[in-house]
């Protein structure tokens, strides 16, 4: 971050809102460094090419796919930019997780959108310097708008081992099939009381919080207490959190998972390295979201969407073509943590609901 960053924040107690939208500018735009010419004539390609995955995912999809109304290619900071408050219902919730009672209840009043802040802007600024599109980072957006891709991210994929027109046409697949599964329209409300569950069980240790101001408000004695305890993660207290962030977990890695099922269906005729590349995209990730702070919803984990992806395989091949409409028709049919790395579990509770 920048040096001068913590001096800023306190300047920004008086926005309106559970989240500090302006701070989060200010640490997106920092993290996502400076503006990259990006090519004109690049943006009618990205359109050809998600039009032609939109085409062969109509034909597979269980679901009803809504083209993109439009496909902009962008560099990190426009990416970051533009999609800034797309993540809002995935943040704000944690507002409430630093409340206390007390003589300090206003301090920390105050402090929550700080922080809440932080983390947005840490979260979209960040995912702009290494994710491809949304779906990389297997977050549903609030508002999806036009297609969003950062190319200078699409193309540093490889360049040499795999075909970069291939490489796009799976980026704008494996996009317009999480768009189209984030838009069946029971997702966003489950996707809301999960993370709500998640949000309403992490709170954020007052003890901690307050034995970093001892040093008074000197913004680079901060900044230096936040490092030196371990980042803005060691500030959260107790592990009742870790039961519903794996359901969340669980939920999202079946969404993403079912996502690449779908893209993988609709262009291996046209793009054979589709597995491939999603070997080299999953390796890359993991080294990346291996170390990424959140004290709220972060990228989902490789390992969630391969299960996914097999979960609803398995689903599939157990219960014929129609599977996989039964199982996205209703949140009750969702895989929870355990049953999403054992089908058998889930197919024994779903039928025993009398699911046929």
């Amino acid at each position: 971050m920048s040096d001068d960053l913590f001096s800023r924040l306190f300047e920004l107690f008086d926005q309106p809102g559970p989240v500090n939208w302006k701070l989060a500018a200010e640490v997106a735009r920092h993290l996502a460094g400076d503006p990259q010419p990006v090519e004109p004539w690049i943006a009618e390609e990205f359109r050809d090419l998600a039009r032609l995955a939109e085409f062969h995912l109509e034909k597979v999809a269980p679901f009803r796919v809504e083209p993109a109304s439009d496909v902009i290619p962008l560099d990190q900071r426009g990416w970051a930019e533009r999609n800034l408050e797309s993540y809002g219902s995935l943040v704000e919730p944690f507002a409430t997780s630093i409340g206390v009672e007390g003589p300090t209840a206003q301090l920390f009043a105050q402090m929550a959108p700080i922080i809440i802040g932080l983390q947005a802007g840490s979260l979209v600024g960040s995912l702009s310097t290494w994710a491809m599109a949304g779906f990389d980072s297997g977050l549903p957006p609030d508002h999806p708008g036009p297609m969003t891709v950062i190319v200078p991210n699409v193309d540093d994929m490889s360049p040499e081992e795999f075909d970069r027109r291939e490489v796009r046409l799976w980026v704008v697949a494996n996009e317009a099939s999480f768009r189209s599964i984030c838009a069946v329209p029971w997702v966003p409300d489950h996707l809301a009381v999960l993370v709500a569950d998640y949000a309403a069980a992490t709170h954020i240790d007052p003890t901690r919080l307050s034995s970093l101001m001892a040093g008074g408000a000197d913004p680079a004695l901060l900044e230096s207490a936040i490092e030196e305890a371990g980042g803005i993660t060691s500030l959260i207290g107790g592990d009742e959190a870790e039961a519903p962030r794996a359901e969340l977990e669980a939920f999202l890695g079946a969404l993403t998972g079912a996502a690449r099922l779908l893209a993988r269906r609709a262009i291996s005729g046209v793009a054979p390295r589709f597995d491939l590349i999603s070997e080299e995209r999953d390796r890359a990730r993991s080294e990346t979201i291996g170390g990424f702070p959140t004290i709220s919803v972060g990228p989902v984990p490789p390992e969630a969407t391969r299960l996914g992806d097999v979960f609803n395989q398995e689903v599939e091949r157990r219960y014929g073509d129609d599977a996989l409409a039964t199982l996205w028709s209703d949140p009750t049919r969702m895989p929870n943590a355990a049953e999403l790395r054992d089908p058998t579990s889930w197919a024994a509770r779903v039928l025993l609901d009398g699911w046929t």
